[in-house]
């Protein structure tokens, strides 16, 4: 049976941990238990956030790359669309799609957002006064191009017309049985909060959805930033407590989900403060890389938590301590590493022979030569990966572009606090010997990867097919799935 993942990321903490689990599936990872299609679905106001926008972005690229290969087998090969290249039956990439729109939060402030100045001085004098008890001054004067800013209780009211929306009946139309829902949140902002309850509450309120498989990851806090200002990192430890008491009494307790996951960190790294817009982009985490394993984990254990006798099952997520807060592949337990370790591997692999080697060998190895005579002596083999190829706009608007977005998550993950640090950077003689304190001791380097690449390159099931990207990715995937043992 062929199901659907729908994964609601809700604020700038969802946008990263859906990015993180892009990175994971263009890697090799997929989910388990028949779900053939993931469907990001964005909810966010801040329609000019740098996580959002770079988010989409990837997202996009992995489709774009994904439909020109042809039956991948390991690397783009879980398929990931959205709402309304379904619901349509288009084939449009559009990264717009990935977003839920949320009407009437452009170029307005939250107080005419609920229609405040409209209310007269005199006849709406009570109501007047009973909404700034609710609401402050600030409150009411901010701008919702950014966001909440901290402030679940503007965004419940705004997000609450998330089930009115067109987009939602979209959504519905297309939701069947034996699919799933999975939220992310984080519990200490302003977006993420307010949304995960209210959307759970209206989920669970409609009889399509009253049985259904959902699972929610809650990220607790795990960064501060580097000033104060309208939001202060300070009051991230109140806001949790304070939210998961009432998650506690309206959603756990009374068993709303199936699986509740829940992820936090001693928030020793800081970043830049921005209150919205292009200027909030977050150095990637591991916490967000982690919070792309919850999601692996749910859809593989969803079935064992039956939605007529639903229970609510709580998990979070732990490592063995690193050294100096660098993180490794050795301080995750062995059913985590299995779920990613050798994968993510081999696609580092890829991307370091593409930056390192490729421009030294193009041309003159076997496997980029326009032609070439077969193992066997006897005619001309054309190679699909010569220079016109590498020099192509769709290879450097596609496969090089979202490859410099893998080398900058990792790059991230590596810099940030605890460090995720997980393979050595190695000379290309040594390339094979990139993966960190496991005691591997893999011999060789990219001219290994050209050795395997230049007998494959003949291989039917590598060449054959449609797709300008096919035979890249199919080629790179099968040798160095033979180079790389299990991790």
């Amino acid at each position: 049976m062929s199901r659907k993942l729908f994964l609601f990321g809700i604020g700038g903490t969802g946008s990263r941990v859906i990015k993180s689990l892009t990175m994971l599936l263009a890697s090799g990872v997929k989910l388990e238990n028949d779900f053939e299609m993931v469907l990001p679905i964005i909810i966010d106001p801040d329609i000019r956030n740098g996580d959002l926008i770079r988010t989409k972005d990837i997202l996009r690229l992995y489709q774009e790359i994904r439909r020109e290969v042809n039956k991948p087998i390991n690397f783009f090969s879980q398929k990931i669309t959205t709402i309304n290249e379904i619901n349509d039956k288009s084939e449009t990439i559009n990264p717009e799609f990935f977003q839920f729109n949320l009407e009437g939060t452009r170029d307005t402030t939250f107080g005419d957002y609920i229609d405040f100045i409209k209310l007269p001085h005199d006849q709406g004098k009570d109501d007047r006064s009973f909404i700034n008890l609710l609401f402050s001054e600030k409150n009411l004067n901010a701008d919702l191009d950014v966001g909440f800013k901290g402030n679940p209780h503007m965004g419940s009211v705004v997000l609450d017309q998330f089930t009115r929306s067109k987009d939602y009946e979209k959504f519905k139309g297309i939701f069947n049985e034996g699919d799933a829902i999975f939220i992310i949140n984080s519990i200490f902002g302003g977006t993420g909060a307010a949304g995960y309850p209210l959307l759970l509450k209206k989920l669970r309120d409609e009889k399509m959805f009253k049985n259904a498989g959902i699972g929610a990851l809650t990220v607790l806090p795990y960064f501060n930033l580097a000033k104060k200002d309208e939001i202060n990192a300070q009051s991230f430890v109140h806001k949790t407590v304070a939210a998961i008491k009432y998650y506690n009494r309206t959603i756990i307790g009374q068993n709303k989900v199936n699986f509740q996951y829940f992820i936090a960190d001693n928030n020793n790294n800081v970043e830049e403060y921005a209150v919205g817009g292009e200027d909030q982009k977050n150095r990637a985490h591991f916490v967000e890389l982690a919070g792309a394993l919850a999601i692996l984990d749910f859809c593989k254990n969803i079935d064992q938590n039956s939605s007529e006798e639903r229970k609510t099952y709580i998990k979070e997520f732990g490592i063995e301590k690193p050294q100096n807060d660098v993180i490794t592949f050795k301080h995750l337990s062995e059913k985590d590493r299995k779920l990613f370790a050798r994968e993510l591997s081999k696609y580092k692999l890829f991307t370091d022979y593409l930056n390192r080697r490729l421009p030294k060998t193009l041309g003159k190895v076997r496997w980029t030569k326009d032609k070439f005579v077969n193992l066997f002596g006897k005619k001309y083999v054309f190679s699909p990966l010569n220079k016109l190829y590498f020099s192509s706009v769709d290879f450097e608007q596609q496969v090089k572009k979202f490859n410099d977005y893998f080398e900058e998550w990792l790059r991230e993950l590596t810099e940030n606090s605890p460090s995720f640090s997980p393979f050595y950077d190695v000379d290309v003689d040594r390339a094979l010997s990139l993966i960190k304190d496991l005691g591997l001791n893999i011999k060789g380097g990219h001219e290994k990867v050209d050795i395997e690449n230049n007998i494959l390159i003949t291989n039917k099931d590598i060449r054959d097919g449609k797709g300008k990207h096919s035979v890249l990715i199919k080629l790179f995937d099968s040798s160095l799935e033979k180079m790389l043992p299990e991790i």
